[in-house]
């Protein structure tokens, strides 16, 4: 077979350079032909000449190949461990690429469990950069290790154990009633639900730093740190005595969170719960109390219940970062108190306790509410907790010495109830006798 393509290739080369064909030898096996057509191909030495003669080359071997031998490679053994080798090296590739893909997704699914766990931690200087890079900073005020751990997974920049805690989870009306015991107790329960990123900022409550001897402040600082877990403090105010507090407190190595305008800890003198600043003058003794406590050493400051354009002016003023509280949306960050921002209290009785400032974006406490009725309903109708609520058995023979147990003092048991329910239902008589004209 390899010999009649030979001698066709021969003699249609031979034809179209215009030697005679031979027909003794092929084209392969036939030296002096191969001179003579060595030879004869010089006269051809011209670009054009040589393209068509591979085109004619080409054509011909194809059309007499394709009578030869039909698409079928297993009637050809070369052909067939060509093939087979082509699919082993496409199948090596395609093994090698899958193998790199999954190895990326598992790299990239590394990658991603690293960044959770290796999540940094917030301090006051990554929050001072957030200012100068345009980034705004969160903050919520929680007060207990669930929601520390809510505010925690969300990835909120700060949490405030806030002395409102006196007003939102122990029922005052005012900030002042708490004490710092009770504020180094909430600030635990966040560290134990936020123990490693967000900033940890505790609010030192009334009385526990307004002393002209400002080493008392310093002392109740250590105390929220060293005891408390706190990463730093915050303290109302920006007179110049609280300015003094401040700055020794921070020479003393406690980072602080200054606080204008509204000041619940001086709800006495402010005669209420009402916003500053709304007048030219109380709008620049706010800036000034902020430039103070900027130059006392706070890293930042907590603006609330004033209006935006003060806020505003006094973000541009100060060089450190400014938090604001219905005080507008050009201040470097926001912060709301966990249970307003979620509705912890939604029930049309409470609406009047959440402030005008506050957006809520949940009504967790409507879901609270329908859940506690519904247990109330379920546990009265019988149906809670049911055998799906029961898990706890024992096997059928300690079950059956149990009742043998049970039944030797059942009719002990009897007359005891039996008594014990004659004496109710003659308390239950008298009660109702209303001698003392009860009604």
């Amino acid at each position: 077979m390899l010999t009649s393509i030979a001698r066709f290739r021969y003699r249609e080369t031979a034809r179209f350079m215009g030697t005679p064909p031979s027909t003794s030898l092929p084209w392969a096996c036939n030296p002096t032909r191969m001179v003579s057509l060595r030879e004869s191909s010089t006269q051809y030495s011209s670009n054009a000449h040589k393209l068509q003669w591979r085109s004619f080359l080409s054509s011909s071997v194809h059309k007499i190949e394709s009578n030869i031998h039909p698409p079928n490679f297993a009637s050809n053994p070369l052909r067939l461990r060509t093939k087979q080798s082509t699919n082993t090296t496409n199948a090596t590739i395609r093994h090698a690429s899958t193998a790199g893909s999954n190895s990326d997704h598992k790299k990239t699914a590394s990658n991603a469990k690293n960044s959770i766990k290796k999540q940094r931690k917030v301090t006051t200087l990554s929050i001072s950069a957030k200012k100068r890079r345009g980034q705004k900073i969160t903050m919520v005020t929680a007060y207990d290790y669930p929601s520390a751990v809510h505010v925690d997974r969300a990835g909120i920049d700060i949490v405030l154990v806030g002395d409102s805690c006196a007003m939102v989870e122990l029922g005052f009306e005012t900030t002042q009633p708490i004490t710092l015991d009770q504020m180094i107790h909430h600030c635990q329960a966040v560290k134990r639900g936020a123990p490693d990123r967000p900033l940890l900022v505790g609010d030192m409550p009334f009385g526990s730093y307004e002393f002209e001897n400002v080493d008392i402040g310093l002392q109740n600082a250590y105390r929220m740190v060293k005891e408390g877990g706190m990463d730093a403090v915050k303290f109302e105010g920006g007179t110049e005595s609280r300015a003094k507090i401040v700055r020794h407190v921070v020479e003393g190595g406690v980072a602080v969170l200054g606080h204008v305008g509204l000041t619940p800890q001086a709800i006495s003198v402010i005669g209420g719960f009402r916003a500053q600043g709304r007048t030219a003058t109380r709008a620049r003794s706010i800036l000034d109390e902020a430039l103070r406590l900027q130059d006392a050493g706070a890293f930042a400051i907590v603006l609330e219940c004033i209006p935006a354009n003060v806020a505003a002016a006094i973000t541009d003023a100060l060089e450190i970062p400014t938090i604001g509280i219905g005080a507008g949306g050009d201040t470097s960050g926001q912060v709301l108190v966990f249970h307003d921002l979620l509705g912890m209290l939604s029930h049309p009785h409470h609406e009047e306790f959440v402030p005008k400032f506050c957006k809520k974006y949940a009504s967790v406490g409507i879901q609270i509410n329908d859940g506690l009725a519904q247990f109330k309903k379920e546990v009265e109708g019988g149906v809670f907790p049911g055998k799906d609520y029961s898990p706890y058995l024992m096997s059928e023979e300690e079950e059956a010495k149990f009742d043998d147990v049970i039944s030797e003092h059942a009719e002990k048991t009897k007359s005891k109830l039996d008594a014990s329910d004659s004496k109710l239902g003659m308390a239950d008589e008298s009660e109702q006798l209303s001698l003392y004209g009860n009604k």
